[in-house]
Formats: C-alpha cells, structure tokens, sequence
C-alpha cells in the first residue's frame, strides 16, 4: 500500500490489501504444502473481489454470486478443515467489491491488484516460514519428508470425496451460509438498503458457528466487536487521514487482526471491521462519519439476526 500510494495509486494499494489478507491463513505445515495452500487463498480472494465487483450492478446478481461465493468457500474450508478464518474474508473480500463504486469493468483490475497483494503476502510469509524452519530440528528421513509432502494432498482429496454427497455435513454447511448470505442481501434491499454489502458480512460471520450454540455466541461477539470496530472506524474517517497515515493505519489493523485471528475471535472482529470498512468506504467517499457509523451498526444487527433465523430453522429439523 505504501508503495502504491507513492506511486500516486491509492486505490490500488487498498485493493492489494485485500491480496494481503492471504497472511492471515499462515499455518504451521510443511514448506511445500504451505505455499499451495497460500497461493489458492490468494488466488480465491482476488476472484472473490472480482465476482463481487461484477455483482454489485442488481439486487439479484449480488444475492446470487455472493452466496455462490459464500457457500464454496464455506463448503471447502468446512471440507478442508481449515483453520480460522477459514470462509470468512473470502466472503469479506466479495463484500468489499460489492461495496466500492459501481464499476463491473473494473473487476479485472481490481482482481489484478488484489492478486498482487496476495504474491506480496505470499512471498513475505514464505520468507518467515522458511527462516523458521531453519531454526527447527530435522530428524526425518528422505522417504519420511516425500510422505510428509505426499500424504496431506492424499487426504485433501479423500476429505473432498467424503463432503460430496448431498447430504453431508459440509456440504449442508455450504448450502446454509449460501441461503443465510442470499436472504441477507435481499432482505437488505427489500429494506431499502441499496448497498447493503456490510448485511450479509454480519450474517457469515454468525453462521460460522458450527452449533447452535456456537452460532449465538458468535453473534453476541460480532454484535459487540462491530460495535466497537465502527466506532474505530468512525474516528478513523472523521480525521480524513492522508493516504500514508492510511496506510500505516491498514498495516497496524491488518497485523492486529492476525494475531488475535486465531485467539480470540471476538477481539479480531474489533480490529476486522474498521479494517473492511477503512478500505470500503474510503474508496466510495459520499456518506458522513455519523451516518456511517449508524449505517453499518444497522447492517450487523440485521445480518447478525438473519443468521441466527436461519441457523435455528436450520437446527429445528436437526433436532
């Protein structure tokens, strides 16, 4: 971002900050399997941002590509047990798309400049991972490292097979996030909201939750972390800050947010929402500080109740 803000490019430096959320899905696995994993993460946020960007012109297109997007990332993080933030900013990225200016054909930039982001991340936590290697003992034969390399794509595959059928828990977790995102977005319009990309964030990060329980305790987390997190984002805006402090600001949220990502999720949402809304609306510019804040308040609690609506109908049968 700093260096797209030099090259009097600010805009390309926020979109590569979507790219950059790549980071965050950092795992401790082997070299080989790590830089796999982190280039499909890369790849499957600047495709989210780019379906987004192409959705955002109809209520119906929206509703339709952000559940299609919402459901897959779920059904395969669910599927490839990925860890937190699994679906998460594959859903946050597509909603960032819908949320900046309408412009479908600008998609392939904009997914450009966030792929871009993503190759920076990758090389940057390929490095770290790789001088950490360094410093770990290696005990393991050449024919133990070949299946330790060989093995994890293996079982990927099988876990792929087994989630297929219809009727399987991650693939029914895939077709929930997918209903709860879809009903979200038009509820949102039916409303009034004509860009209400923030609704149906709100609404993924409650049908997280694996459980019932689970479900509700996110919400209450989401409720309370946006809160604060607008608020921060509000305080954010309201200083107009130059697209450096911007930047510094980003970089200070991003890294925040990866380190509590796996800790506490309640916290990282506090730093995750100003960190979305920062990259949103300063590139869409048009809403004042205090309507924003109220604005986005409204949209988390209208997608926080969505998912719990859903995810109790959902449960009802189940049980």
């Amino acid at each position: 971002m700093f260096a797209a803000t030099l090259a009097h490019r600010p805009l390309w430096g926020l979109l590569a900050t979507i790219g950059g959320f790549t980071g965050i899905y950092t795992a401790a696995i082997p070299l080989r399997r790590l830089a796999l994993k982190l280039v499909i993460v890369a790849v499957g946020l600047s495709v989210s941002l780019g379906l987004g960007t192409m959705s955002a012109a109809s209520p119906a297109s929206m509703a339709i590509v952000f559940a299609l997007v919402g459901g897959c990332a779920t059904f395969l993080c669910s599927a490839l047990q990925v860890a937190p933030p699994g679906p998460f900013f594959f859903i946050m990225a597509c909603a960032i798309g819908t949320g900046m200016p309408v412009d479908p054909v600008a998609a392939p930039e904009r997914a450009a400049v966030a792929l871009v982001g993503g190759a920076i991340a990758w090389v940057i936590s390929m490095g770290i991972a790789w001088g950490l290697s360094w410093r770990q003992p290696h005990h393991h034969t050449e024919s133990a490292k070949r299946l330790m390399n060989r093995a994890p794509f293996q079982l990927a595959a099988l876990r792929l097979r087994h989630a297929l059928p219809i009727r399987s828990p991650y693939m029914m977790a895939g077709f929930r996030m997918a209903l709860g995102i879809c009903c979200a977005v038009l509820l949102a319009y039916a409303l009034g909201n004509t860009r209400p990309y923030w609704v149906p964030v709100g609404c993924a990060a409650t049908l997280i939750g694996t459980t019932m329980m689970g479900t509700i305790h996110r919400a209450i987390q989401r409720a309370f972390g946006t809160a604060l997190g607008v608020l921060i984002a509000g305080a954010i805006l309201s200083f107009r800050p130059s697209y450096i402090a911007l930047a510094c600001i980003v970089f200070v949220l991003q890294t925040v947010t990866e380190l509590l990502i796996p800790r506490n999720y309640g916290l990282a949402v506090i730093f995750i929402t100003p960190l979305a809304l920062t990259i949103t609306e300063i590139a869409r510019v048009g809403l004042s500080v205090p309507t924003l804040i109220h604005a986005r308040f409204i949209d988390t609690l209208l997608g926080c109740c969505v998912g719990l609506v859903i995810r109790l109908l959902w449960w009802l049968p189940e049980k």
